[in-house]
């Protein structure tokens, strides 16, 4: 009887290529499976991952791990990097009885699956005739693409690629030192700059007829396997901050011949501007590499001389303290203080700016190409304009262009849409006295500033264009600020820091509070004296206390009892002799229809 063929294993570190070789393979006449996963917008061609195999690996490393380990379990990394092989013995029939099943079809066959890498002695000891293609990918390209998943884990965590990464061709190469006449090792930029060579070299070691149907080239999908540039300024940070990474992928680009980028000097260091025209502030407080990111998409983005400040916000964990060091040791203006908040930090920034305009970007951020130079000409044309915004491009658990509306202050008392990472003239935030470090809690000083800002006369401008990438994260500060009695306590104390600007648009904004329909909003008349006004922004106070942030444009209904509405109600008809007479009817008659829907 003929024996059965010798199993081809792809392997690698996710997001690195193999799902690419995995189709050549397949292309090649060999069976990787019949049940395979799906395509989706992260791998619009399809993974060629046999299920069989993916859910024992799954099963293997969830008992392999512990679960008060941080990582990512379902790739077999934790961050003491634990992972107690013996636990496979226990899965040693089920997989015995997977590779029967498949050797028993007497035709050329394999698989592919990333967790293979981490469990090569274990499939060695089943199937010793299986011959392994390894794919790799530079780290940094790698932990790009997970970021572009979405997942929390490496959203918040950029770091982890590179540690996932280490493991998975740690274990690599420890496998090719034992059985190097059974490996190919391939360099994912081999598979993009020639693809039909890389192609008809996998096929001659494997031994494969190659089917006339092989086209290689055709295969590939460029934006799933895009590379940074090695001059790009994260990719030379990356390469200082992660020496056991560069160490590895020297081994690697070593053992597959390839000319990559350890065999290239990095690129010389910009240094700062003696008179910058532009600084940027990140307030940073224990959000580890993400300051990384930050801090390159500035070098990316900012085409003027500019300088860049950082203001640690009592950082406290290990990895964040690395951070700082490291970027202390590069040169980087690092300005620490006891923890203050977010508008204290951002005030110690302004403080330290040098130049006449500011960008504040938060540490999880990225700044974009193209709104600094159209921010700076717009305000260098019109002396009125304290700040110039952009849209954002969501990524992350959200992805997506957010196309911000254009300034209305109107829109604005009602809730805010302008994002801090704006470019702000420091003149202005100076005469509106900064942000407000003492706010009930954190998030909302930037919508305080622009409210100042709109009381003394000054104008913001929107630019239709992306100025940043807003890092969507579920522990992010935004959706704190979404739980009620956050939000209320914030909306109350807006509100009475800035009532004499809400007292000006009461009538329409009580009627949205109602959701009635109004008609565009007018300032009401002026009063001769404050006090006329503060009965009637009780019953905007009460409706601020009530509401979020994110509803404030739409909620329909108050809270309080029809007493209440009726004693605010007479009130307001003794205070409105000076409006407009029909002005105070439509808003008799808004309070009227609520009491009425409350009972």
């Amino acid at each position: 009887m003929d024996r059965a063929p010798a199993p081809v294993v792809v392997a690698g570190m996710h997001r690195s290529g193999t799902s690419l070789v995995a189709s050549w393979v397949q292309a090649l006449g060999i069976d990787v499976g019949s049940r395979l996963l799906e395509a989706d917008a992260a791998n619009s061609r399809g993974y060629f991952e046999d299920r069989d195999f993916v859910e024992l690996h799954q099963r293997m490393f969830w008992e392999a791990t512990r679960p008060d380990d941080g990582g990512h379990r379902d790739w077999g990394w934790t961050e003491s990097e634990t992972l107690d092989h013996r636990v496979f013995a226990r899965h040693r029939a089920a997989a015995a009885e997977l590779v029967s099943a498949r050797r028993a079809r007497r035709e050329p066959w394999g698989w592919k699956d990333p967790r293979t890498s981490l469990t090569l002695d274990f499939w060695d000891e089943l199937v010793p005739d299986a011959r392994f293609v390894f794919v790799y990918r530079y780290p940094w390209d790698v932990g790009a693409s997970m970021e572009r998943l979405g997942a929390e884990v490496f959203v918040g965590r950029p770091d982890y690629a590179f540690h996932i990464w280490n493991a998975y061709n740690r274990a690599l190469l420890a496998f090719m030192d034992a059985r190097p006449e059974r490996c190919l090792l391939l360099a994912v930029h081999s598979l993009t700059e020639d693809p039909e060579a890389t192609a008809h070299l996998i096929q001659s070691r494997l031994g494969a007829s190659e089917p006339s149907h092989l086209r290689a080239a055709e295969r590939l999908e460029p934006a799933l396997l895009h590379a940074m540039a090695l001059d790009d300024p994260y990719v030379q940070m990356a390469r200082e901050l992660h020496p056991a990474s560069m160490r590895l992928l020297a081994e690697l680009e070593l053992r597959a011949g390839s000319a990559g980028a350890t065999m290239r000097p990095p690129p010389a260091r910009r240094q700062a501007a003696s008179t910058p025209l532009l600084s940027v502030v990140i307030p940073y407080h224990n959000d580890g590499e993400l300051l990384i990111e930050a801090l390159a998409s500035v070098e990316r983005s900012v085409p003027v001389a500019h300088e860049t400040i950082v203001i640690d916000d009592g950082s406290t964990d290990a990895l964040s303290l690395h951070v700082l060091g490291f970027l202390r040791a590069r040169g980087a203006t690092i300005v620490n203080q006891e923890q203050a908040g977010l508008g204290a930090a951002r005030n110690a920034g302004f403080q330290q700016a040098r130049a006449d305009y500011v960008l504040p970007l938060d540490a999880d951020n990225r700044l974009l190409p193209g709104f600094v130079e159209s921010a700076l000409a717009l305000m260098a044309g019109d002396p009125r304009i304290i700040a110039v915004y952009g849209d954002r491009q969501d990524f992350g658990l959200r992805r997506g262009l957010v196309e911000v509306p254009e300034f209305d202050l109107f829109r604005l008392l009602q809730g805010n849409f302008i994002d801090a990472c704006a470019l702000v003239r420091k003149r202005a935030w100076a005469e509106c006295d900064g942000y407000d470090a003492d706010m009930p809690a954190l998030g909302w000083e930037d919508w305080d500033l622009w409210l100042g800002a709109a009381e003394r006369g000054w104008s913001l401008v929107h630019l239709a264009l992306p100025a940043f990438e807003y890092r969507v994260r579920a522990s992010s500060m935004s959706s704190r600020l979404m739980e009620p009695a956050v939000g209320r306590a914030l909306q109350a104390y807006i509100v009475r820091k800035h009532e004499k600007l809400y007292a000006q648009f009461l009538p329409s904004l009580l009627e949205v509070a109602q959701g009635a329909k109004r008609e565009p909003p007018r300032p009401s008349p002026p009063a001769p004296e404050l006090e006329t006004l503060r009965e009637e922004l009780r019953a905007l106070r009460l409706w601020a206390e009530e509401h979020s942030r994110a509803s404030i444009s739409q909620t329909t209904r108050l809270s309080q009892d029809n007493e209440a509405l009726q004693a605010e109600l007479a009130r307001w008809e003794q205070r409105t002799a000076a409006m407009e007479r029909t002005r105070a009817w439509r808003a008799r008659a808004a309070l009227l229809r609520l009491r009425s829907s409350l009972r």
